[in-house]
């Protein structure tokens, strides 16, 4: 099949799907806005876990952050419903380490954010931080890439609470 060009991009039909996987999954802006503090209270001290998760919605202003997100929770859903091929299914299923799809798609959201982003989320992999390591240990779902993701997103907060401190210069000369 070729690309169709005169269709539309479903951008509100995107979104709702994204957001009711994150609600059924409890990534939420509080989920999300605890493990930024976890990352970045010393920096922000006046700041709350709910401040921290203001900015949820934003991230989802890009096409990309939503394609990424649904695909894979898509995966992650099918996976929990033993739709994948063999040996796909076995190797999502118990998240085997070598695999890295689901970092390399979660480094796809961080990096959006630039370097703070990038090396947040390598923080908070290694770390497990907050509602992540929840994630990565229910027993009833898998969850292979929505750890990750769950990460990514807070590492996207990350980058743009440091992206958002307008720059302190004088006589910028424009030509």
């Amino acid at each position: 099949m070729v690309a169709n060009k005169n269709m539309e991009y479903p951008d509100q039909e995107l979104f709702d799907y994204v957001m009711e996987e994150l609600k059924k999954k409890h990534i939420t802006p509080l989920t999300i806005g605890g493990a930024v503090y976890e990352m970045e209270h010393e920096y922000f001290p006046n700041k709350s876990v709910t401040d921290f998760g203001q900015g949820f919605y934003q991230l989802f202003k890009k096409r990309e952050v939503l394609n990424i997100v649904a695909t894979g929770l898509m995966i992650d859903n099918l996976a929990t419903e033993k739709k994948l091929p063999e040996p796909m299914q076995t190797i999502i299923e118990n998240d085997l380490g070598q695999f890295g799809v689901d970092e390399l798609l979660a480094i796809g959201v961080a990096n959006l954010y630039g370097s703070l982003g990038v090396t947040n989320y390598g923080y908070g992999d290694k770390m497990k931080i907050g509602y992540a390591k929840q994630l990565d240990n229910d027993g009833d779902e898998i969850n292979t890439f929505s750890d990750d993701l769950f990460t990514a997103l807070a590492s996207g907060l990350v980058g743009r609470l440091g992206h958002g401190r307008p720059l302190k210069v004088d006589n910028i000369a424009t030509s």
